[in-house]
């Protein structure tokens, strides 16, 4: 028989395919910052999972553009978090990290001293907190909470 646990945290996930953009919880909210919404998500995933959960609610893992929007999201995850799935990846061409959103090219980026240093088995990116908040290159296959993304819907009139 399983935990209650497990039912706690299953739930909130099932929904996000049932009810699409509805969560059944309250800790689990899209929050507004320029002209995009956030999500954290407090549930560990592999990165491609936690792609999979961000696309099927209508977006990304996030892009991060600049201080702004790193202290914004810096922010959502209570600084309790040790590290958090954010977009981006050179699984398509070693070493040559891009946003998974639109396959662009990082143009802001916050790497650790020495980082991306993983090489071929690390392309997926994490951000960590050690002697601060930094990026790290990690395997995929590690489960990490993340932060899904996604554009403001234009209203209709």
């Amino acid at each position: 028989m399983m935990g209650n646990s497990f039912w706690m945290k299953i739930v909130p996930l099932i929904s996000i395919f049932v009810l699409g953009n509805a969560w059944p919880t309250g800790h689990h909210m899209w929050l507004k910052f320029r002209n995009k919404q956030y999500m954290y998500v407090e549930e560990p995933m592999t990165w491609m999972d936690a792609q999979s959960v961000c696309n099927s609610i209508g977006g990304f893992l996030a892009t991060v553009s600049n201080e702004k929007e790193m202290r914004f999201i810096k922010s959502m995850t209570r600084v309790s978090s040790n590290n958090v799935w954010i977009g981006a990846t050179d699984m398509f061409a070693e070493g040559r990290w891009v946003w998974i959103e639109n396959l662009e090219p990082m143009s802001y980026n916050i790497w650790y001293p020495g980082e991306p240093a993983e090489g071929k088995r690390a392309n997926c990116l994490v951000w960590y907190h050690y002697k601060g908040f930094y990026w790290h290159d990690t395997e995929c296959y590690s489960k990490r909470m993340f932060i899904c993304q996604r554009s403001l819907k234009e209203e209709k009139n």
